[in-house]
């Protein structure tokens, strides 16, 4: 069908179940409500006035009824859009061969070709090629996944409802099922009743890694190898280049909730995921190689492990009876019952233990027999079903995804300060007005000194045996299990050298530092510019050079891009990253470390969203060489990897983009002139005191804040374990999280951490005309200038200031609403003015047609959700009972309308 069908048999199906769930009255109010909203976009003064006299005037439940309505219009919208992707790039693919697919891997790999890329800089690429995508559980998914699934359940009937094979019979009862599915959407809350535990968030990131990741990566897998093949015969990537980690359940930093018990808890069911999998592989694929001796000789090496095994598993030894001449199917049999043994393991208890144990299981064991039968089968049968669960094995191993682990910097040093003071080696360095660099001194000689003698359970306060206690677990979790299961230990907010020292040295005194990455994240202004500085002290260490020796001279730096834009702008914040990324390579190239820059990337522009691979494209030229590491948040998981097909699109496309701006030729293809750096430099300076003089220098400007968007509530959410502020009971800008900055700006529509500042950073260099001709030329040849301002017209697109109007209207000091909300908009208009001189554009996004006609459509039916927001926010807040029967139904009002805003901007936080 096309989308147009398909959205409006959505939107029949959904007035059916209001007018039998709710009533004929219901259906009817929210009709006119559409069209009073409609008529107000179309230029219609009187239908706006009649639309907020309407959003006025409704009952609690008309109005809970109404928001859920277009809320959940929004999630049919959705998936009917997402559907209709999926058909129209299979339509793109079949009309372009035997032509490669744009930004997939094979045309990456053809265009590389054609720059003159030779075999042996491509190998040399191929070798140190690591893509990495982490998973993490920031609280910007505002769905429940009980509402997740129903979705899903939607999304297959909408597939199937395009088969052109249909019978009309078959047509009817497909129509039947989504009525019977957007029933049971209607009738299930979409509010969580309690907090999710960080458990159920593990295993929110783990479905995903089941239904999606497990099936698609062997495929991009299979995507390099075939490209290979064709443009650069004789090459493979011969380790797991694309791997999956998380941070779910590792996550330490400002959420109490993660501790070492929820994080032993979670290794162990990302090793059961995995055992889980490729035991039910295994068995898949000994049905399949039923293989006859008489046919097909097993080779001795499989003969010999395969003795070497005896006396066998019961299960397994009758199989040998039954099947005495499919050697094959016993070795895989075999296998799957050492896995289904494994299973069994109590993972927790053993980590949790100090007793001695031996993990049941290893990747060796599994790897070598599977390798030795595909060897020994016929080249016809050596791909399909063996190459995918062979791949599946070299991907996934026995941890499913590497867990990351972080903690905040002032917590790690407290704990280890509290150590060394009760050992008497602090000596002073851990004094409040300590320098910094004194510590890194210290430090640096405790590293090179024995490890002194420590209490089973170091330290006195809680905090700090539990930070301890950590370190230990990573201890036996790699004794027993191996290094496979961590990824990097990351310091949120580092400062200078002795933090990342610091957690070196607790890792050195537990037994852990070995092959263990110690990443530095920046994240504020200040800490990006400082960011060179910190690592070439620290790259100046022996001790630390030893370190890096251990992890194969490869470091990891992680940038944040959601605080450095809350710190000082969108603009400054992005020209700060840009810079830094420079500078760490250069470092990282005077001091011989492989660098990996680990890309700290939220959903929305203002938290570094935005198409990936444009991203990629647009990184520092020499800043990608082959390594790429990036985390998928919130709601993003969902948008970009529900969907299998969808999910394939986006992987390729990363990996098309990381090869190309990895490529040799791709760090001369760009020249970035001095004086578009200085041009930059100049605009970035601006904007940063233009956008600090509001939210930092504006008398009660983060009273304004709280008073015109729904923050508050979006504080009040069950959407994650994570609280909301990095010190309980502070709204401060530099304590809140970024996160409900972020959303709660987007929900009123001004969308203020996307775009503010810009304007006035562009328009000074606006006159005389010479300056607009080079930020012209920026535009145009600057990957990374395109980018900023591209996406800047996304969050333009989606802001509208009408809306946000009538958010001002809320704060109660009507002077100070006036003056801000009259800045806010005369930026808003000076970017907008700005963006589209230098572009050349006569409208947002119209060099993106699709999505700006995708915007323009979804506007009437998020508008209502804006209105009943606000008239909803206003009666709550002047009730004197904040937590009483009357509050509580009004917030399930607004959470309806948090949902369906988000779902209608696809964006939360």
């Amino acid at each position: 069908m096309e989308l147009s069908e398909t959205i409006h048999l959505l939107g029949e199906l959904l007035g059916e179940v209001i007018s039998e769930q709710e009533s004929q009255d219901a259906f009817e109010l929210e009709e006119r409500v559409r069209s009073l909203a409609k008529a107000r976009r179309a230029g219609d003064a009187a239908g706006g006035q009649e639309l907020a006299v309407v959003a006025g005037s409704l009952d609690t439940n008309q109005a809970r009824s109404i928001a859920a309505a277009f809320s959940l219009y929004f999630d049919l919208v959705n998936l009917a859009e997402e559907n209709y992707r999926v058909h129209v790039l299979r339509q793109q693919e079949l009309e372009r061969f035997p032509a490669p697919t744009r930004d997939s891997i094979r045309e990456a790999l053809q265009m590389l070709k054609e720059q003159g890329v030779s075999k042996d800089e491509m190998s040399d690429l191929l070798d140190r090629l690591q893509i990495e995508l982490v998973l993490t559980a920031h609280p910007t998914e505002a769905k429940r996944r009980t509402i997740l699934s129903k979705m899903q359940r939607i999304a297959k009937t909408l597939r199937d409802l395009d088969d052109t094979d249909l019978l009309p019979g078959e047509r009817v009862e497909y129509q039947r099922e989504l009525l019977a599915e957007i029933t049971a959407f209607w009738l299930t809350d979409r509010a969580r009743t309690d907090r999710p535990a960080v458990t159920d968030e593990v295993r929110t990131g783990l479905y995903f890694l089941d239904s999606v990741f497990w099936g698609v990566l062997p495929v991009i897998y299979a995507d390099l190898d075939q490209a290979l093949a064709e443009y650069y015969p004789g090459l493979k990537a011969n380790h797991p280049w694309l791997a999956m980690a998380s941070w779910i359940g590792g996550d330490r930093d400002g959420n109490p909730n993660v501790t070492v018990e929820v994080t032993a808890e979670t290794l162990r069911l990302h090793r059961g995921l995995a055992v889980e999998k490729h035991r039910t592989s295994l068995q898949d694929l000994a049905r399949w190689l039923s293989l006859s001796t008489l046919r097909v000789p097993p080779s001795p090496q499989l003969l010999d492990w395969f003795d070497s095994r005896r006396p066998l598993p019961p299960h397994v030894a009758f199989l040998e009876k039954r099947y005495s001449r499919e050697p094959f199917r016993l070795a895989l049999s075999l296998m799957a019952q050492d896995l289904a043994d494994a299973s069994r393991d109590d993972m927790t208890g053993r980590l949790l233990s100090n007793a001695p144990h031996t993990a049941r299981a290893q990747l060796v064991d599994f790897a070598e027999p599977l390798e030795i039968i595909q060897q020994a089968i016929p080249p016809q049968l050596k791909g399909g079903l063996v190459q995918v669960v062979r791949s599946q094995l070299e991907i996934f191993g026995l941890h499913a995804a590497h867990l990351d682990l972080r903690e905040d910097s002032d917590r790690l040093n407290a704990a280890l300060g509290e150590a060394l003071r009760a050992l008497g080696m602090d000596e002073g360095a851990w004094n409040t007005e300590a320098e910094p660099y004194r510590r890194t001194g210290l430090l640096a000689r405790l590293l090179s000194a024995p490890v002194p003698p420590l209490a089973e359970r170091p330290g006195i306060s809680q905090a700090t045996a539990e930070t301890w206690a950590l370190f230990e677990l990573i201890t036996r979790a790699k004794r027993i299990y191996g290094k496979e299961l961590f990824g990097p230990f990351i310091i949120s907010m580092t400062h200078s050298p002795a933090d990342i020292l610091g957690v070196l040295l607790m890792a050195r005194w537990s037994g852990c530092d070995q092959g263990l990455q110690v990443v530095p994240l920046f994240e504020t202004l200040h800490d990006l510019q400082a960011a060179p500085r910190i690592l070439n002290r620290l790259f100046s260490l022996p001790v630390y050079r030893d370190h890096l020796n251990s992890c194969g001279g490869e470091q990891i730096v992680m940038i944040g891009y959601s605080d450095s834009n809350k710190d000082g702008g969108y603009l400054a914040a992005n020209w700060a990253l840009y810079q830094a990324q420079e500078d760490i390579a250069c470092i990282c190239r005077k001091h011989g470390v492989a660098l990996t820059l680990f890309h700290g990337r939220g959903g929305t522009v203002a938290r570094g969203g935005g198409p990936a691979n444009r991203a990629i494209r647009a990184q520092p030229p020499g800043t990608v060489d082959g390594r790429f590491r990036v985390t998928e948040q919130g709601e993003i998981i969902a948008a970009r990897y529900a969907n299998a097909f969808i999910a394939h699109r986006h992987l390729e496309q990363i990996v098309s983009a990381v090869l190309l701006a990895s490529s040799p030729k791709a760090a001369s293809a760009v020249e970035v002139r001095p004086v578009w750096r200085e041009a930059m430099s100049k605009m970035a300076d601006v904007s940063q005191r233009a956008y600090r003089k509001l939210v930092f220098e504006t008398p009660d400007f983060l009273e304004y804040w709280r008073t015109v968007t729904p923050l508050d509530e979006i504080k009040r959410l069950q959407i994650g374990s994570r609280p909301a502020t990095r010190q309980p009971g502070s709204e401060s800008v530099d304590k809140i999280r970024a996160i409900p900055w972020v959303f709660s700006w987007m929900q009123s529509r001004f969308n203020l951490p996307g775009w503010f500042g810009l304007g006035s950073g562009l328009e000074t260099l606006h006159e005389p005309p010479d300056q607009l001709a080079i930020m012209q030329e920026m535009y145009h040849g600057w990957p990374f200038f395109k980018a900023l301002l591209d996406n800047a017209e996304m969050s333009l697109l989606k802001a509208d200031m009408q809306i946000a109007a009538l958010y001002s209207e809320l704060d109660p000091q009507r002077e100070r609403a006036d003056q801000i909300f009259g800045i806010l908009l005369e930026e808003y208009q000076r970017t907008c003015r700005m963006i589209l001189l230098i572009s050349g554009h006569t409208e947002l996004m119209e060099n993106e047609p699709v999505i700006q006609r995708s915007v323009h459509l979804r506007n009437p039916y998020i508008d209502p959700l804006n209105y009943i927001q606000v008239d909803v926010l206003r009666r709550l807040r002047a009730l004197d009972d904040q937590e009483g029967l009357k509050a509580t139904e009004l917030r399930e009002v607004i959470v309806l309308t948090i949902n369906g805003i988000a779902a209608g901007l696809r964006n939360t936080g």
